[in-house]
């Protein structure tokens, strides 16, 4: 009797489930979904659910109704994973592979297997939500490759986020809403475009390094040449005098100008000399360069969060700072940057005064070069207006100081440079708080900014035109006329001033960014692209992943 029961009670469901087709789906869907409901990390159809939370949270509070019900609009969606790729992710990383198959046999079918029909909808659903979030702040979460980041990601409302994306999936417009999350700044859309080109030159190409064997000058004859000149014409480095390549056997002016060219947009010096440096360039394949301008696009998605219409971003890698006036390029200087042991930082904060005639405190790491210069010339700290001063500012008389048995380590006071021309902070500062001490300044050592590679200072960024950039800073300003920064700086007098707008100031590191138009390749002086590409490249459950903003309104 308890068997008649049993079996007439599972008749009855199943007539229940026959009679309430919408019953049955959302049972599918919850037991698909119950190990991530219970925080498991859940596979389904043996693929890794990424943004599993989530996934789990959309599908509760719909009490399990499915988002996708019309099928030939979810195949369109298809497309926009399939689009990651131009943007220097992977749709692998979305499911497309995958859900391309489900889509593929479900319609032959005509959506009959409903157990297959359900892990699609999760699928899908997956993959367009974490696209969206790797759009809108990145694949990879910086903090976990930088201690000093401090950048924001975007933080997005749990429940009107749904709204939305239900809105979007009624009126057809999720593609469109995706699009719209990628940086909408002009170095990410120039980016993308040279991404394609690059890749575009891998499949056609075969590629193969040029054999170096000796600095070759302009007049010089060498069998390399010709090689070299096709590697160009393949680059775009195209002029109207480029004969074919196979004919080129001495180096002539018309390829010297090429050559030259290609240097300056790789970042090495433009003498025209093919050496080691220029032959490693040209040497670097096609599909290399892919991946350098894929980890910038992604440097690129960090800012999402940040921008606002004025701030000055600091490339360190291409040693520039650019001035960017209702998100546009308003004004670009040269800068030199930190040594490779005294790396400038990764923040950002608010430019929110200037220094004028400032004095220079110098900082305890460098104490032991001034000592050392004190000990070979007893002069030095009266040549170059140095003042030794207690914590407190009170001075103290330099000629009671044994500098011979005097180190870093048990001075106890402070040197303070006096404002002047050979201050080692120029004639203005700028100042952005920072628990680093970083800030940006003049110099009076302007020959280094004829180097191509400027990591010459102890952390801080000096600008090449400081007092241009101080007067675009102050030009906002009310009430601030033009001649007031010249007559400031004449009275000799330290003084601050204050911007009526603090200015977000961000400190990034592109080693690939484009300049007039023209992409430029920066060298990676403090290595920071093999750890990127690594972690890009990984399957994203695996890597180290952006924190989901989503997630953290939810947990």
């Amino acid at each position: 009797m308890a068997k008649y029961h049993q079996f007439k009670l599972s008749l009855c469901l199943l007539c229940s489930l026959l009679a309430f087709p919408s019953l049955a789906s959302s049972l599918q869907l919850e037991a698909l979904l119950e190990p991530i409901s219970i925080g498991e990390r859940a596979k389904i159809d043996n693929t890794q659910i990424i943004s599993a939370k989530l996934v789990s949270r959309i599908y509760q509070v719909r009490q399990y109704e499915p988002l996708w019900n019309d099928k030939e609009y979810a195949g369109t969606l298809l497309d926009v994973l399939k689009n990651a790729d131009d943007e220097g992710l992977a749709k692998e990383d979305y499911h497309y592979p995958r859900l391309m198959e489900l889509y593929s046999q479900l319609t032959a079918t005509n959506w009959r297997d409903e157990q297959q029909s359900k892990v699609f909808e999760i699928l899908l659903t997956d993959g367009i939500i974490t696209y969206a979030i790797h759009l809108l702040n990145g694949k990879i979460n910086p903090s976990m490759l930088g201690k000093t980041w401090n950048y924001d990601e975007t933080q997005l409302d749990f429940d009107t986020t749904l709204k939305q994306l239900e809105k979007h999936i009624q009126s057809h417009t999720v593609a469109d809403a995706i699009a719209g999350l990628a940086p909408n700044i002009a170095p990410y859309h120039e980016l993308k475009r040279y991404l394609d080109h690059y890749r575009e030159l891998a499949k056609r190409y075969p590629f193969e390094a040029i054999p170096y064997t000796e600095v070759i000058k302009p007049g010089a004859n060498h069998p390399s040449l010709a090689d070299i000149s096709k590697r160009l014409s393949e680059l775009g480095y195209l002029d109207e005098t480029t004969t074919e390549n196979a004919a080129i056997t001495s180096y002539d002016n018309a390829l010297e100008n090429r050559i030259r060219r290609f240097q300056t947009d790789h970042s090495l010096t433009a003498d025209g000399v093919i050496g080691a440096g220029t032959m490693a360039a040209l040497n670097v394949p096609y599909a290399r360069r892919v991946e350098q301008i894929r980890i910038n696009l992604e440097r690129a998605r960090w800012l999402s969060a940040d921008l606002t219409e004025n701030y000055l971003i600091v490339n360190l890698a291409g040693y520039e700072l650019l001035l960017f006036r209702d998100n546009a390029l308003s004004w670009r200087t040269d800068i030199i940057i930190g040594k490779v042991d005294t790396k400038t930082p990764l923040f950002k904060s608010k430019l929110k005064y200037l220094v004028v005639n400032p004095t220079w405190t110098v900082p305890r790491s460098i104490f032991p070069e001034i000592i050392g210069h004190v000990r070979k010339d007893p002069d030095y700290l009266k040549k170059k207006h140095f003042n030794v001063v207690e914590g407190s500012g009170t001075p103290v008389n330099i000629d009671n100081i044994d500098w011979q048995t005097t180190s870093a380590k048990n001075f106890p006071y402070w040197f303070v440079q006096q404002p002047g021309n050979d201050n080692s902070l120029g004639q203005v500062k700028f100042i952005f708080p920072n628990q680093y001490a970083i800030y940006l300044h003049d110099t009076p050592t302007k020959k280094l900014f004829e180097r191509t590679d400027r990591a010459f200072s102890h952390g801080c960024i000096r600008v090449k035109d400081p007092l241009v950039l101080a007067d675009k800073l102050l030009s906002a300003n009310a009430n601030w006329a033009p001649a007031s920064l010249s007559e400031k700086l004449a009275e000799g007098k330290t003084e601050n001033i204050f911007l009526d707008e603090p200015l977000d100031i961000l400190i990034m590191y592109w080693t690939v960014s484009t300049r007039e138009g023209k992409l430029r390749f920066y060298n990676d002086i403090y290595q920071r692209d093999p750890v990127l590409i690594e972690a890009l490249n990984r399957p994203t459950y695996d890597a180290v992943l952006a924190k989901d903003g989503l997630l953290n309104i939810i947990e």
